[in-house]
């Protein structure tokens, strides 16, 4: 039988397609060539898939702070933690008292400076004149040493000093503390320091007067040749001048107001010898003339 032939038989090669059921070839369209390869069409154009959005975490609140157990179940410490607004508002506070002191003590200096002028003005004070009357009595012992061959003098003397004071104030009075005063001869090589003695204290009114006396001695007074030679031709002819120094201390009155004492010098040159049979310490003008004295506080002249 054909059939079972054809399956027994011997294989064969498939028959290819024949030209009906193959697909018909494009004409290539006049002018081309034969044998070009014919153009294929461009794939249409796609847009690049866009990437995705980004993805956006949820935010998550910050862990809370973590406390250790409160110990033996007692209440909970809390922790002691550093304020810094605290340390400013100190510093602040600080110079605030600063400050204010500072504008008080200004204000308070203002004030007595104020109330300073204030009673200059109406009390006006003016410093007291002090005058140093002829000197008296006055003895210089001087040796003769011009038989000796001796170039140096040996000299005992005694000064009485008697000075006057006016206040001048209305309103002021004056209060002079225990003090010192001091004699010197004056010469030309140096003034020669004889002896001091002390001051008694005293007050002073205003609108008046007071007297201040006092005797120095010295012995033994050493001097060259030459000053003694001097002082003898002066003391002989009255004319040998003396220089006067007292220091104590004064303070001020002022109705129930008293200020405490200060430093006061007084400083008499010129003094001269009252002449003879003339009483210079019994404050007699005809005695001689009066020499006016410096007066010092504090070192600075009044």
């Amino acid at each position: 039988m054909p059939s079972c032939a054809t399956a027994t038989g011997s294989h064969r090669p498939p028959k290819p397609p024949s030209a009906a059921a193959a697909p018909a070839r494009p004409t290539p369209p006049p002018g081309t060539a034969t044998g070009a390869r014919p153009a294929t069409a461009a794939p249409p154009f796609k847009k690049p898939p866009l990437a995705p959005p980004p993805q956006v975490l949820p935010l998550k609140p910050p862990p809370a702070r973590q406390y250790p157990p409160p110990p033996h179940g007692g209440a909970r410490k809390p922790r002691h933690r550093p304020h810094h607004h605290h340390r400013r508002g100190s510093g602040c506070s600080c110079r605030r008292v600063c400050c204010l002191a500072t504008g008080l003590v200004l204000l308070a200096l203002c004030l007595a400076l104020a109330a300073s002028c204030l009673a200059y003005l109406y009390y006006r004070p003016r410093p007291p004149s002090i005058h140093l009357l002829p000197l008296s009595p006055v003895r210089l012992h001087l040796p003769n040493t011009s038989s000796s061959s001796s170039p140096v003098s040996a000299m005992d003397a005694t000064v009485g000093v008697h000075a006057v004071t006016w206040n001048p104030n209305e309103r002021v009075a004056f209060a002079y503390g225990a003090g010192e005063g001091r004699v010197a001869l004056a010469d030309a090589d140096g003034d020669v320091a004889l002896g001091w003695a002390p001051v008694e204290g005293f007050e002073h009114a205003p609108r008046s007067a007071a007297a201040v006396a006092f005797v120095a001695t010295a012995k033994g007074v050493v001097v060259d040749e030459a000053v003694a030679a001097r002082v003898r031709d002066r003391y002989r002819r009255r004319q040998q001048g003396f220089r006067v120094v007292v220091d104590t201390h004064i303070g001020v009155r002022v109705g129930a107001l008293r200020t405490r004492m200060v430093p006061l010098r007084i400083v008499c040159d010129g003094g001269v010898m009252a002449p003879r049979g003339g009483g210079g310490g019994g404050g007699s003008a005809a005695a001689g003339p009066m020499s006016k004295c410096q007066v010092y506080l504090f070192r600075v002249r009044w």
